[in-house]
């Protein structure tokens, strides 16, 4: 017990946000419901320098460019090496928080947690566990540091998740499924 209790005290999620639309940086902030000394958010700019204006106090921000790239995937590559410990998370700047996602998350220990996402007009989007391309979001798991490496996210691919996800499964001794809506995808696109 006193083990799992350490370990939900220094509970650390790193939240990733390639960032290619800013106006939509805000209501990400106000639905990370995790308390502020168990997250660091880290956004990162498709631009070639941090767009001049209000940004979330929350966030450190970042400007990083890659020829070739697509997706924002350049863009949590570059993150990836800001980040010694704890668990990566990759949320895209159109995805929010469910509203209880820290209560369910904060306990866990596995390396790889995952749940179920949702879209804004609440019907099913993607089963939880499912690392396979196609199948699986980048707002639907999180990932400990240690288990990432240097695994990296193809530059070039629409279905990077897919395989980033299916490359972090296959090195997995642990994990947990949330069998719970704790994401929603695309729910700032307009």
């Amino acid at each position: 017990m006193f083990i799992t209790l350490l370990y939900t005290i220094c509970m650390l999620i790193n939240i990733i946000t390639p960032c290619t639309r800013p106006e939509n940086l805000s209501a990400i902030s106000e639905s990370i419901n995790i308390p502020s000394e168990h997250y660091r958010w880290i956004v990162v700019f498709d631009a070639p320098q941090i767009p001049d204006m209000q940004l979330p106090s929350n966030c450190e921000c970042y400007a990083h460019q890659n020829e070739g790239s697509v997706f924002g995937n350049a863009q949590r590559n570059y993150a990836k090496t800001l980040i010694n410990d704890g668990y990566v998370m990759y949320m895209d700047d159109d995805n929010i928080l469910h509203p209880n996602f820290w209560d369910e998350v904060k306990d866990c220990t596995s390396d790889v947690v995952c749940w179920k996402q949702i879209r804004k007009d609440g019907s099913h989007c993607l089963d939880a566990g499912n690392f396979q391309t196609g199948a699986v979001d980048s707002a639907c798991f999180m990932v400990k540091r240690s288990i990432v490496g240097d695994t990296r996210w193809y530059n070039e691919k629409y279905c990077a998740d897919g395989c980033f996800a299916e490359d972090i499964y296959n090195k997995s001794p642990s994990i947990d499924i949330i069998e719970k809506y704790l994401a929603y995808v695309n729910y700032l696109r307009s």
